[in-house]
C-alpha cells in the first residue's frame, strides 16, 4: 500500500512530533508499505535510519504582520495547490497528516477533498501563549479542518478534551497515542554512561530528559531534588537535553555542585544507556501532550515519577508503574523522590510493570491502529 505522510515540521528539526513522524514512516515501511514523507524542508531524508522516501512541497510563509498569515488568502491556497499536485502524482491509498495547523488546514482546502487523518501534536491545541491558537487565532479554521478530515487523531485523553472544546465532533476523533521503539530501549547497551557523566556506580541516579523549555519546569525539579539531597548523599540528578546548562547558577545557589549533572545531550546508544542506568526517571513538566521521554523510560524499564499533565496521566497509574504528583508542587515532588530513592523494592515493582506495559505502545501496534482508523 502507498502511504503519504504530510508534515509541516520535520527532521533535522528536533522535537517529539518530528520523531513521531519519522517512526511512523519507518514502521509502515517495515510492514512492507511504500511510504513518502512530504515536508517543507528537504527532498532528502535527514535521518540515517530512514527507510522511506522524502519529497519537499512549497508554501508561502506570509507576512509576520498578518495574524494567522498561513491560512489567509493567498497563502493557504498556494500550499494546498502544491500539495494537491504532488499527492495526485503520488496517488496514495492513505494520507497521514501531522500538525492540524497549518497542514490540516492546507489539506482541507483541497478540492475534491482527499480523505486524510490529521494528528495534532500539541502546539496547535494548547491554550498557552506560545501555541498557535493564542498567537494566530486559529480556532475556527482548525476546528473546520479537523471536522472535514477523515479522522482527527488525539494522542492523549487531554488532546481529545481540547479538540472537543474546540468544536471537533466527538465521533470524528480517533484515540491513538504516540509509540516507542521498545526493542531499542529495552535491549541492554554496553556503554558506561555513568562514567561519561561522572556519576559513581553506587550512586542513585535520577534522570530527566528533554530540551530546556518553560514547560519542562526544571527549576522546580531541581528545587525538589535539593529538598532530599541531604538525606540521600549518594544520589545524583542528571538533566539531559539541549540548553539545560542554563541551570548552572541555580545548582550553585542550591549548593548542589557535584550532585547535579547538566548534559546538553547524548545520542544513539548513549541516550539509551542513560535511561537504562538511571534508578528513577523524573518528569517535572507543567505541560505536555504525550511525552515521548516517558514512553522511552517505560520501555527501558525505569520507575517513573511524573506530574499530572497530559499524556503522563494516560501512561502512569499512580502506585502501579510509578508515582504521580501535582505539577508545580515542589513539596509533593520532593516527597515522591524521597519515597522512590528510599525503597528499592518499590522501584523494582514499578520497573517490572513498565517493561510489560511498554509493549502496548510499540510502533508496530501504533502503525496498525493508524491504518485501522484510515480504513474505517
Amino acid at each position: 500500500m502507498r502511504i503519504a505522510v504530510v508534515t509541516g515540521s520535520f527532521l533535522p528539526a528536533v522535537g517529539g512530533a518530528e520523531y513521531v513522524v519519522h517512526n511512523l514512516a519507518n514502521g509502515w515501511a517495515d510492514q512492507g508499505h511504500e511510504v513518502r514523507v512530504f515536508n517543507v524542508l528537504s527532498n532528502r531524508a535527514a535521518h540515517a535510519e530512514a527507510r522511506y522516501d522524502v519529497s519537499r512541497y512549497r508554501y508561502l510563509r506570509g507576512s509576520s504582520l498578518v495574524k494567522g498569515a498561513m491560512h489567509w488568502f493567498p497563502f493557504s491556497q498556494y500550499a494546498s495547490r502544491d500539495l494537491k499536485r504532488r499527492l495526485v502524482a503520488y496517488d496514495p491509498a492513505v494520507i497521514s497528516a501531522h500538525f492540524g495547523y497549518p497542514v490540516g488546514v492546507w489539506l482541507s482546502r483541497i478540492k475534491p477533498l482527499p480523505r486524510f487523518l490529521v494528528t495534532c501534536h500539541g502546539r496547535e491545541l494548547t491554550k498557552f501563549a506560545w501555541g498557535t491558537r493564542q498567537r494566530y487565532g486559529t480556532d475556527g479554521v482548525l476546528a473546520s479542518a479537523l471536522n472535514r478530515s477523515g479522522g482527527a487523531v488525539a494522542i492523549s485523553s487531554h488532546a481529545r478534551m481540547l479538540m472537543e472544546e474546540l468544536g471537533v465532533r466527538s465521533d470524528n476523533i480517533v484515540d491513538i497515542p504516540n509509540g516507542v521503539e521498545v526493542a531499542r530501549f529495552s535491549q541492554v547497551v554496553s556503554c558506561d554512561v555513568r562514567a561519561r557523566l561522572g556519576v559513581p556506580k553506587e550512586a542513585l541516579m535520577v534522570l530527566s530528559v528533554g530540551r530546556e523549555h518553560t514547560q519542562k519546569d526544571y527549576e522546580r525539579g531541581l528545587r525538589a531534588f535539593g529538598r532530599v539531597a541531604a538525606d540521600f548523599p549518594e544520589a545524583r540528578y542528571v538533566l539531559l537535553g539541549h540548553g539545560t546548562s542554563v541551570w548552572g547558577e541555580l545548582v550553585s545557589e542550591l549548593g548542589l555542585e557535584g550532585r547535579v549533572v547538566l548534559c546538553e545531550g547524548l545520542q544513539d546508544e548513549w541516550l539509551v544507556g542513560a535511561y537504562q542506568q538511571a534508578d528513577v526517571f523524573f518528569s517535572c513538566s507543567v505541560w505536555e501532550m504525550m511525552p515521548l521521554v516517558v514512553l522511552e523510560a517505560m520501555a527501558a524499564g525505569r520507575p517513573l515519577l511524573v506530574t499530572d499533565v497530559s499524556g503522563s496521566q494516560d501512561l502512569v497509574d499512580d502506585g502501579v508503574n510509578g508515582l504521580m504528583v501535582q505539577a508545580g508542587d515542589v513539596e509533593a515532588m520532593a516527597g515522591a523522590l524521597e519515597r522512590l530513592l528510599g525503597d528499592g523494592t518499590l522501584r523494582e515493582q514499578f520497573s517490572q510493570a513498565n517493561r510489560q506495559r511498554a509493549n502496548q505502545y510499540s510502533w508496530s501496534r501504533i502503525c496498525e491502529r493508524y491504518l485501522e482508523a484510515a480504513r474505517r
